[in-house]
């Protein structure tokens, strides 16, 4: 019976290969497990006697990739054939959801052929497994003996159902592929048929799925044909070939040898047997499977912390190199580290520069697929206050699936990583999914979350340096109107100014932002213009910021509003914290421009402003006025 675990987003298929003894269940298990690719396969493990005969069982995990965004897991599993060993078999085909039956084409092995049949009908059904439904493919292996059955002969004999059928050479690799391939795709239909929550949706068949689920595990269709050359993964060539471990690495073969009651026995005596000898093998059988795969979950869990691990060294690695590199490719450097950690098929990045954001994309993607409609656009909007990763299904939404279905290459779901500095977004990394591709568990997107925060540092630095551009061409641009404005102000009379009674701390209560703190006293209060001097204020606010990015610092600057005889004091100071950020090259000192309006309008309302810098070479500035 299939396991699926929702929350965890896995799908547990088991394929039982049965037969009599010497048939090549094993070497049909060996063949599968040496041509499948690293990243697909597990480590096979074998139980044999000490005359290399298995007692127990093989087991070889695999990993098919996705399958309707779940993460498909496929366990592999060739049964003891020797006549001692009924028991194991009948405790290893429980909860099979495909089986193989690997007959011996020997002429002399045809009565062994029927018997195991015969035995694998009555084990299906002691565990409540119907052989008449169940999937099931034959394999008339060892075609290459001399004296061999017609395949015309072991089908009337064996194949009673007239399911798929396949002659063989395990040995030499011929029919293996193709066995496994017929199980592979009866199975999973015969899963959706059970499962709805597992249906494919309309457009998509599970022959095209397991067709390209071979592809993806062997690299080809047929183990006769040339593999296909290695195409890189999304994102992978900016690693290095040993940076990330595969989830299952390149496992060798793990062989356990054991001797049996009667290689322990003294030559000439006999091997006692009975119930208790039955029922305690039967135990012994039902612990040793389950222990198996349990060791082999253990594997999983211990390599995905490995992968883990290195992902985090890699998003490190990239957050701390220096900032001389392109904004594109750094970003693209961020997307493949989000891409290799969740397996997405696509990725863009919506990257905050300056007043309106722009979208990069990730090769093969040109443009963002989630902006192709209307609803798409709104729900890009609505993903930039998203604070943790969230995964958004095309079958949860019409409109969403429409907005991933349409044009190509289409998608069935998207995740969403916002990436924050303390004060603000600076992007939103969105990760794109195939119909067949497995889609992240929830603690797969606490990982993408974890990853976000360290990779948030390289977007940090463009964004300073953007700031700090930005700012310096918006001085250069008002250097002449700035000059004009503070000669006007100057030869305007002080009772030009729209005077009248003004709360400082709702004067300054609007420059309050990330970045800057305010300190005043309710009572304190002057007589002025309160836009004018607001804007003289925010002007002394930028210029504290400024400097600030000039020297690699966090922009942290304060407003304090002090009594002080006869009058009010405004302190404005930048005091930031040091930041990993790279400095921005200084842009032009432009500063005399601005303070001169400032002084202007300081003036105009009877105060006097102070500026001067620390011995950090920090601005700070003292604006006295008259009390109302």
């Amino acid at each position: 019976m299939v396991d699926i675990q929702l929350r965890e987003r896995k799908v547990k298929v088991k394929l039982v290969y049965y037969g009599p003894a010497v048939g090549g269940k094993t070497t049909n298990l060996k063949v599968l497990h040496e041509q499948a690719l690293g990243a697909r396969r597990g480590q096979f493990v074998s139980v044999n006697s000490t005359q290399d005969r298995t007692i127990l069982c093989d087991l070889l995990p695999l990993r098919s990739g996705g399958f309707r965004g779940y993460d498909l897991k496929l366990q592999l599993v060739a049964v003891p054939g020797q006549a001692m060993y009924s028991v194991t078999r009948r405790i290893v085909v429980k909860g099979a959801d495909g089986v193989v039956f690997v007959a011996n084409s020997a002429s002399d092995r045809w009565q062994e052929n029927l018997k195991s049949l015969q035995e694998m009908v009555s084990n299906l059904v002691t565990h409540r497994l119907d052989p008449t439904r169940i999937p099931l493919v034959f394999q008339y292996n060892k075609r290459d003996l001399p004296d061999v059955v017609p395949i015309e002969a072991l089908s009337r004999a064996l194949n009673g159902r007239r399911v798929p059928e396949f002659a063989a050479v395990a040995a030499r690799g011929e029919g293996v592929l193709e066995t496994f391939r017929t199980i592979l795709a009866h199975a999973m239909m015969e899963t959706c048929r059970q499962y709805p929550a597992l249906q494919l949706p309309p457009g998509q068949t599970v022959e095209t799925w397991t067709a390209e689920s071979i592809r993806a595990m062997f690299g080809r269709e047929r183990l006769d044909a040339p593999a296909e050359e290695k195409v890189l993964e999304l994102g992978e060539s900016d690693l290095e070939e040993d940076t990330l471990t595969a989830p299952f690495g390149a496992a060798l073969p793990l062989t356990l040898q054991i001797p049996t009651p009667g290689e322990l026995a003294p030559p000439g005596a006999a091997v006692v047997e009975g119930g208790a000898a039955e029922s305690l093998a039967e135990s012994y059988a039902q612990a040793s499977a389950e222990l198996g795969l349990v060791v082999d979950d253990l594997r999983e869990e211990r390599d995905r912390a490995r992968l883990r691990l290195d992902e985090v060294r890699r998003a490190l690695e990239l957050a701390t190199a220096p900032g001389d590199t392109d904004i594109q490719e750094r970003v693209r450097r961020i997307l493949r580290v989000f891409v290799k950690a969740a397996g997405a098929d696509g990725a863009t990045l919506w990257l905050s520069s300056g007043e309106s954001g722009q979208v990069l994309a990730l090769p093969p993607l040109v443009a963002d697929p989630l902006s192709r409609t209307m609803w798409g656009a709104t729900r890009l909007q609505e993903l930039r206050e998203i604070a943790e990763p969230i995964l958004d299904e095309a079958q949860a939404s019409p409109s969403l699936a429409e907005a991933l279905r349409q044009g190509q290459p289409s998608f069935e779901a998207v995740a969403a990583v916002s990436l924050r500095s303390a004060e603000r977004l600076l992007g939103l990394a969105l990760l794109y999914f195939g119909p067949h591709a497995a889609l992240p568990a929830p603690e797969a997107l606490v990982h993408l979350g974890f990853l976000a925060r360290v990779l948030t540092g390289p977007l940090e630095a463009f964004a300073a340096r953007e700031a700090s551009s930005s700012a310096d061409r918006l001085r250069i641009l008002s250097r002449p109107s700035a000059a004009a404005v503070a000669s006007l102000l100057a030869r305007l009379p002080p009772e030009s100014a729209r005077r009248q009674r003004l709360g400082l701390s709702e004067v300054i209560a609007p420059l309050e932002a990330p970045g800057v703190s305010l300190e005043a006293e309710r009572g304190a209060s002057v007589f002025g213009d309160a836009p004018l001097l607001r804007f003289a204020l925010a002007t002394l606010v930028r210029q504290c910021e400024a400097a600030a990015l000039e020297h690699g610092r966090i922009p942290e600057v304060s407003i304090r509003v002090d009594d002080v005889p006869s009058g009010v004091q405004i302190q404005i100071a930048e005091g930031g914290k040091a930041s990993v950020l790279t400095v921005p090259e200084a842009g032009p000192d432009l500063a005399d421009a601005e303070l001169s309006v400032v002084h202007a309008i300081v003036a105009l309302h009877g105060g006097v402003l102070v500026a001067g810098r620390d011995a950090n070479q920090s601005p700070h500035f003292s604006v006295r006025l008259v009390t109302a």
